[in-house]
């Protein structure tokens, strides 16, 4: 007898465990085209490749937020360029609000050399304001690698912040 209810009971729980409790919907977060700046003074003109490389990074962000299922990214058209000054990042903030996002992430690589660079990303809560995250960070390598990699932990801290409490 034990043997018949034990299929049964697990039919059941297995049912209740893929019908369950509801999931919540994801976080929307809005992600604007990251900004881009170099000082570094080589000679060689390189902004061919470094367009390249920040729109991969600006994909790659609003993919790799996305792969925990708890955040969705929203494309934030900023038209011919994101202003992250004050007035530009309030700009995102209500641009984001009124496509229904939570969150707006605003950044900007900055390179120095062709071996430092450096990522200033910031995430604002579009209701109120509010820094809920900011980073300045350095990474190594003006290359494709390094761009990558520096989008995957800046989507990793993000993802990480903005999921932290339920």
């Amino acid at each position: 007898m034990n043997i018949r209810l034990a299929v049964p009971i697990g039919a059941l729980a297995f049912l209740l465990a893929s019908v369950g409790v509801p999931h919540a919907a994801p976080t929307l977060i809005a992600i604007p085209d990251i900004g881009f700046t170099d000082s570094s003074g080589e000679p060689t003109d390189q902004a061919a490749q470094h367009e390249a490389r920040r729109r991969a990074l600006t994909q790659g962000l609003r993919q790799d937020v996305e792969s925990g299922g708890r955040l969705e990214s929203l494309a934030l058209p900023c038209g011919t360029g994101c202003a992250l000054d004050q007035a530009g990042v309030e700009r995102l903030r209500q641009q984001a609000r009124e496509a229904g996002a939570t969150f707006v992430l605003v950044g900007s690589v900055h390179k120095m050399s062709t071996l430092v660079l450096s990522m200033r990303v910031g995430v604002l809560d579009v209701a109120s304001g509010k820094l809920v995250m900011e980073r300045l960070l350095s990474f190594r390598g003006d290359n494709d690698d390094g761009w990558r990699h520096m989008g995957s932990f800046v989507a990793r801290e993000v993802a990480s912040t903005l999921t932290a409490t339920p």
